[in-house]
């Protein structure tokens, strides 16, 4: 198992699901890579710094949102990755990720 920051993950050629590791409700494929403009890093500045344990072997990575204020962690993951898989609007797609 590799940890890692989402930043880092995001660069990774892998297809992979993505899980919390508090209470599992951020279950989603991500299909990397993936790279953000400069207004989606600053969008999502947050969550691009959490921690995440990416295991190849079994398919998964989980991040890691357990902290006392995991909810907001959970919501800033969440809104990353499914942006990342397109559950945006289309304009806001464009101005968050780049063509790679």
């Amino acid at each position: 198992m590799k940890k890692m920051k989402i930043k880092d993950f995001i660069k990774m050629e892998i297809d992979i699901d993505v899980y919390d590791n508090v209470e599992e409700s951020l279950a989603i494929a991500f299909c990397g890579p993936a790279e953000l403009t400069a207004e989606g890093k600053r969008k999502f500045a947050e969550a691009l710094e959490y921690d995440i344990d990416v295991d190849e072997r079994y398919g998964a990575a989980v991040v890691d949102v357990d902290c006392p204020d995991w909810t907001n962690k959970l919501t800033e993951a969440k809104a990353f990755f499914y942006a990342a898989a397109g559950y945006c609007r289309a304009d806001n797609y464009d101005k968050w990720f780049k063509e790679v």
